[in-house]
């Protein structure tokens, strides 16, 4: 999993000899991944209109969509991407759309439609968000889709037989981040990416060798994945269709940290 994009990605799975490869590559120090044969920069769970209902909670926390959308569009036009793939959870409010929401999404689509092709893979937030977005973005099935031999879906359902039949499965949704205690007991949590080779299941004829789940774009979305039980929100890793005790764990800066099932409950 190397984080330059002058290289292709190199996974060893677990037990085996043979290395995948291909030219999908997570960008240096962002949530991000960027498919070199597409142009196509990849994000999930972006959750615009997050502060607007934490505001409907009680807790007020600044609007950082505009920022969100000035670092999504630095991120294109560093990478010279030609397409944007989101994988779903664009979205926050469910299933209420507040005008604060609508506003910054309608912002948010105004910006990238502009330079870049948007796909989007519909997550459980995204109820409505195709009346929002405008007529130019394609909208896939929930089930996922695939590029070549990779599979996309968000993963709050079950992915299609063809998203299975890819090498590799790339899922959103869990919004996966690593916390520990550093010396002097303070509690850092920092989003991470997870690598985990996938396990046969019979309700597929087949699944892919590897999934790798994506950190949320959103800055407020985090959930701790080194803590027991280990498990998921969506039904593939719900229902053990990935071995998370064999899960790498990598920083967006990429520091591995090893293997998620040695670094369980760290003082949390």
């Amino acid at each position: 999993f190397k984080h330059n994009t002058a290289y292709d990605i190199g996974v060893r799975l677990v037990g085996s000899e043979m290395c995948i490869r291909d030219s999908l590559v997570p960008v240096h120090g962002s949530p991000s991944l960027f498919l070199k044969e597409e142009s196509a920069l990849i994000m999930s769970d972006l959750h615009y209109g997050v502060e607007a209902e934490m505001l409907r909670g009680g807790v007020w926390v600044p609007n950082r969509s505009t920022s969100r959308t000035e670092k999504i569009l630095k991120l294109i036009k560093e990478n010279k991407a030609k397409k944007l793939i989101l994988l779903g959870d664009v979205k926050h409010q469910v299933p209420h759309n507040s005008k604060q929401q609508r506003t910054d999404l309608e912002q948010f689509f105004m910006a990238v439609t502009r330079i870049v092709d948007v796909e989007i893979v519909p997550g459980n937030h995204d109820g409505g968000l195709a009346n929002i977005a405008p007529d130019t973005v394609k909208f896939h099935e929930s089930v996922g889709c695939t590029i070549g031999n990779i599979g996309f879906c968000h993963g709050h359902a079950w992915p299609s037989q063809e998203v299975m039949n890819s090498e590799i499965l790339v899922m959103g949704h869990e919004h996966p981040a690593f916390s520990f205690r550093d010396r002097v007991d303070k509690l850092h949590s920092e989003p991470c990416w997870l690598r985990a080779p996938m396990i046969e299941h019979e309700r597929y004829e087949r699944v892919p060798d590897l999934l790798i789940v994506m950190p949320a774009f959103g800055e407020l979305a985090g959930r701790t994945m080194n803590r027991e039980p280990l498990k998921g929100l969506g039904p593939v890793l719900r229902n053990g269709l990935a071995d998370l005790s064999k899960a790498r764990v990598e920083t967006l800066e990429g520091l591995e940290f090893g293997e998620l099932g040695n670094l369980l409950d760290l003082r949390l």
